[in-house]
């Protein structure tokens, strides 16, 4: 039964009382006149009519009171023994491929341009890539690395903003002293993971920095997240073909190259 019916019926009970007002006062009006009527049969017939108008307002008064009880029950018996509606279905969640916590490291660059969006970055395949002697040897605080143990470039960039975002990236920048930077995520990372990042300028090793994870000052990163690795030689970089090779112990995790174009 529904709201509106329900109301319906209310209203109807509440006419109902206020019509049983009608025979309630006539049948009072005949119960006192067949005690003062000065005749007895006056006084007889008076009784009669009071008290068919009191049993006419009775029986309003109680269809008035079953119309307001009897379809509320109704309906509430109806509501306990109607199924219940079906849970809705919830969309199975997608799990993401890597985990990307915020690093904790701030940064130490103020930047001066205006951060651009990040275009994904695909790895240079290269089949046969040494092993830079820095990554041979042995670290007195390393310790094995994890199974799952992964590093994956994103992109390299001119820049890095307040938010440890890329500014201006790409794969050609200009000649100078300035930093290049090597943005990538990570997970499964332990301290004391030995990690290498080798920088090759025309095919020639140009500088390798091997060092344990976690274990040095301002590169507290985390078992996974998301952070960039800068690098500038000395004296500053100057036109070639460059490209960066990253390491976990001597494992390749990835290669990306750039050039260093004519001003």
């Amino acid at each position: 039964m529904t709201p509106l019916i329900l109301g319906y019926i209310r209203w109807v009970s509440y006419a109902l009382l206020v019509l049983s007002a009608i025979p309630a006062g006539l049948a009072i009006f005949q119960l006192i006149k067949a005690r003062r009527a000065p005749y007895y049969a006056l006084r007889r017939e008076a009784l009669r009519r009071g008290t068919r108008w009191g049993l006419g307002a009775l029986i309003l008064i109680a269809l008035a009171i079953a119309l307001l009880v009897v379809p509320a029950q109704v309906a509430s018996v109806a509501l306990m023994l109607s199924p219940p509606p079906p849970p809705p279905m919830t969309p199975t969640a997608v799990p993401t491929a890597t985990p990307t916590p915020r690093p904790t490291r701030i940064p130490t660059v103020t930047p001066t341009r205006r951060p651009t969006a990040t275009p994904p970055f695909i790895p240079t395949s290269t089949p046969d890539v040494p092993v830079p002697e820095s990554a041979l040897s042995p670290l007195p605080s390393a310790v094995p690395a994890s199974e799952d143990a992964r590093i994956a470039i994103i992109t390299l960039a001119a820049d890095a903003d307040s938010l440890e975002q890329p500014v201006d990236p790409g794969t050609q920048f200009p000649p100078g002293d300035h930093r290049v930077y090597v943005f990538f995520t990570y997970e499964g990372m332990k301290d004391g993971t030995v990690t290498t990042f080798a920088w090759y300028k025309n095919g020639e090793l140009l500088d390798s920095d091997t060092w344990a994870w976690g274990l040095v000052e301002g590169r507290e990163w985390g078992p996974a997240g998301r952070i960039f690795y800068y690098y500038r030689p000395p004296g500053g970089w100057e036109p070639g073909a460059y490209q960066v090779h990253v390491f976990i112990e001597t494992r390749l995790q990835g290669v990306v190259e750039f050039v260093i174009g004519e001003e």
